[in-house]
């Protein structure tokens, strides 16, 4: 195999993108949405943007010329009319041929390439099924906790740490929170409803950076200050009165689903009355919410099971809690 450093421009013209015969494909098809979202990234950092290594097949050995530093450096040259197959990458390799066809200047970048030395298709495939069998997906809670670019990355971490419900009380690495974790949310739920709180029930947001990061905060504080001041479970764990680990199966309310059904259905109050609702009102109706897993709000809605003790994280049911507690809030 080699391991080559490639102008961005050399890559583009040459090595091709989910361009084989169906008799010779080793990849997945391509999903122009995803390439096209990773010309975004580069293209809103071009001085900054980190891609990872594009691997590449040939199906046979090209003409290496070693240096005189190191036998193991040189120069490849890979002739004309070779086939390179796509192994893993082409998402990256098609995100930089829509960046560079915006901006010109990303062709003199360098990109790292894996060339493997294999002409048999069966080889190739299981090269890619081997390099995809183990992927382990990276925790959303761990993907906000580094993210400097994202405002609501930046302020879920400075709310979790600093505002006083949640200081010492959340998850900054696992995927969620278990049954026995002395943790309440993780960030991740924590930057999840920051996003409600701007945008909806969906929490999709297309642009985070045209919205205001000390709006965001703001918003966030307003909420957690309203929870904190609703609900007496918070102080009874606080104060070690209760025990989380029981008081898991006598309430909902310590669900990152829970979390997010609550944050959405305060946006949807707020569009309603037309205006920001007050921290005292927002803890006022809160407070006469019964979070049971039992109760009806959330039986009716379908958000928890009948003899279930956590809710349901299925679109359809989150929704449904949310119009009711919007409703609840509202009034």
């Amino acid at each position: 195999m080699y391991q080559v450093l490639v102008e961005n421009s050399v890559l583009n013209n040459f090595f091709t993108v989910n361009m084989d015969p169906p008799t010779e494909k080793s990849q997945r098809q391509l999903d122009p949405k995803h390439a096209s979202a990773i010309a975004g990234y580069i293209l809103d950092n071009p001085d900054e943007y980190v891609l990872g290594t594009v691997i590449y097949a040939v199906d046979n050995e090209c003409d290496f010329k070693a240096s005189e530093i190191d036998e193991r450096l040189g120069v490849l040259t890979i002739p004309f009319g070779t086939n390179l197959r796509s192994l893993d990458g082409q998402h990256r390799r098609q995100g930089l041929n829509e960046a560079i066809a915006q901006d010109a200047a990303l062709g003199s970048d360098h990109t790292a390439v894996l060339i493997y030395v294999e002409s048999d298709v069966d080889k190739r495939r299981q090269m890619f099924s081997d390099m995809n069998a183990t992927p382990k997906v990276v925790a959303k809670a761990l993907n906000v906790a580094f993210d400097q670019r994202d405002p609501f990355a930046r302020v879920a971490m400075s709310v979790s740490r600093d505002h006083s419900l949640l200081a010492g009380k959340v998850d900054f690495e696992s995927r969620q929170i278990s049954t026995s974790s002395q943790k309440w949310y993780t960030v991740g739920a924590i930057h999840d409803v920051l996003k409600r709180l701007q945008v909806g029930p969906t929490g999709r947001v297309r642009n985070a950076n045209q919205y205001s990061e000390d709006a965001i905060h703001d918003a966030g504080v307003r909420f957690f200050d309203a929870l904190e001041r609703g609900r007496a479970e918070y102080k009874q764990v606080s104060d070690g009165s209760t025990d989380i680990v029981s008081l898991r199966s006598q309430t909902i309310l310590f669900s990152s689903t829970t979390l997010r059904a609550i944050s959405g259905g305060v946006y949807e109050a707020e569009k309603r009355v037309g205006m920001p609702l007050s921290v005292e009102h927002l803890a006022l109706r809160l407070a006469g919410v019964d979070f049971t897993p039992g109760a009806s709000m959330w039986q009716e809605s379908g958000f928890v099971s009948p003899g279930k003790s956590t809710p349901n994280a299925r679109n359809q049911e989150v929704l449904s809690a949310i119009r009711r507690i919007a409703t609840h809030l509202a009034a």
